[in-house]
């Protein structure tokens, strides 16, 4: 919508801290972008950027101004999805954040499969660290969150929490391929392939080898799942994950995902978010619904 238009500015060259940068996104000319923000600040009464040679970063009243902003354009979006489905038309654009885990199998399938029924919605997922993932929802990058151990949930009204347990992953050929389940210290007797400590699942783990009385020293410390998934699949070291993360269709089953005995490491939390104080557009809504339908079957 036209009247909508200055408050995007606004918010683009906040987000990238460059009048120049913002202006190649939104495909006019910085001089233009310069003169909207300028008028802007002149209804206001005040300046909402300082000015360095770097470029431009909020100020205390643009600080004030630009949370005002993003909850005018939120509820706008709201207002249209909620307009879109009075007529029939399941309409809307979806903003996820979402820990990598999340994000590499389960999210993409279930987007896949909410646009079979409602193609005219649009997503947007951001795979990311579990401590960017709540800053997102706060700067109104992401509708809801989906997260594997969440750090701290403040402001985040919780539409879903779920309890996992760990499992133990391997090549199909791996000597413990064939249990029915293994103990922790079992799996490193092998080379381990582990996320970085900042992870959940890392986490976990690191908790459960302490109260065991040994270390664990991955072979291979990666923030890319797939990177750590190809070093289990060539080689015979393990890695971990949780049953929601799982790629069922994995090509030719060439791993195999063992659960660890009850009480080697203790279950991790799933948690589906939006913010507090907020009402979800009706395409998010519908989405989150999905979901826990899903992950109850």
């Amino acid at each position: 919508m036209r009247y909508t238009l200055p408050l995007r500015y606004i918010d683009m060259v906040a987000r990238s801290g460059s009048i120049r940068s913002a202006a190649e996104e939104l495909a006019i000319a910085p001089s233009a972008l310069n003169r909207r923000i300028l008028a802007m600040e002149e209804e206001l009464g005040v300046e909402l950027f300082e000015r360095h040679s770097g470029g431009v970063r909020l100020n205390s009243a643009g600080e004030l101004f630009i949370q005002h902003i993003r909850d005018q354009l939120y509820d706008l979006e709201r207002v249209k999805s909620r307009i879109a489905d009075l007529s029939g038309l399941r309409l809307g654009h979806v903003k996820i954040a979402a820990t990598k885990d999340m994000s590499r199998h389960f999210l993409p399938k279930q987007i896949i499969q909410y646009q079979k029924q409602f193609p005219g919605v649009t997503f947007e997922l951001s795979g990311t660290s579990r401590h960017d993932v709540e800053e997102q929802l706060a700067q109104h990058n992401a509708d809801i969150i989906v997260i594997f151990q969440p750090t701290k949930l403040a402001d985040v009204h919780t539409l879903l929490h779920v309890k996992q347990n760990i499992h133990c992953l391997v090549h199909k050929s791996h000597p413990l391929a064939k249990r029915a389940s293994v103990k922790l210290m079992d799996c490193f007797e092998y080379k381990s392939f582990l996320p970085p400590k900042t992870e959940g699942i890392r986490e976990l783990i690191e908790a459960a080898t302490i109260r065991k009385g040994f270390s664990c020293q991955p072979a291979l410390e990666s923030n890319d799942p797939n990177a750590l998934e190809h070093a289990i699949l060539h080689s015979d070291g393990i890695g971990f994950e949780f049953p929601i993360s799982l790629n069922i269709h994995r090509p030719n089953e060439e791993l195999v995902s063992i659960p660890l005995e009850q009480g080697e490491v203790e279950e991790g939390s799933l948690f589906i978010g939006q913010l507090r104080n907020r009402t979800l557009p009706v395409a998010a809504a519908k989405f989150v619904e999905d979901m826990r339908k899903s992950i109850q079957e």
